[in-house]
């Protein structure tokens, strides 16, 4: 699955003034955020063109804790260099040796 480029909105959010510091949630939390929405929304979105419904089984549940699972290993195992190269190239050396065995984890919870 590619995530694709930082979002213009997420990396404002980086760069707001110092007084504004207390508002923004931790950096963990915004990439976690990020990584999580943009699972969802890639495995929601393949789901439903092979004509599958969230509501029916535990579909839905399932995209939701495997997408929260890959992106707690995305901010845990991850610098944040490796992070931002992982979000524009998630089969760039070196975050995808180390995510690709969690993310295996991942499909089976």
């Amino acid at each position: 699955m590619r995530l694709g480029f930082l979002s213009i909105p997420f990396l404002i959010g980086l760069a707001l003034p110092a007084q504004a510091e207390e508002l923004r949630p931790p950096l963990e939390k915004q990439f976690f955020d990020y990584f999580s929405t943009q699972c969802q929304s890639a495995l929601e979105a393949q789901a439903k063109s092979q004509g599958k419904r969230l509501d029916q089984g535990n579909l839905g549940d399932s995209i939701n804790n495997y997408c929260a699972c890959t992106s707690q290993a995305v901010v845990s195992y991850l610098s944040a260099g490796e992070i931002i190269a992982f979000a524009n190239n998630p089969e760039a050396e070196p975050a995808a040796s180390k995510i690709k065995p969690l993310f295996a984890k991942c499909q089976g919870k």
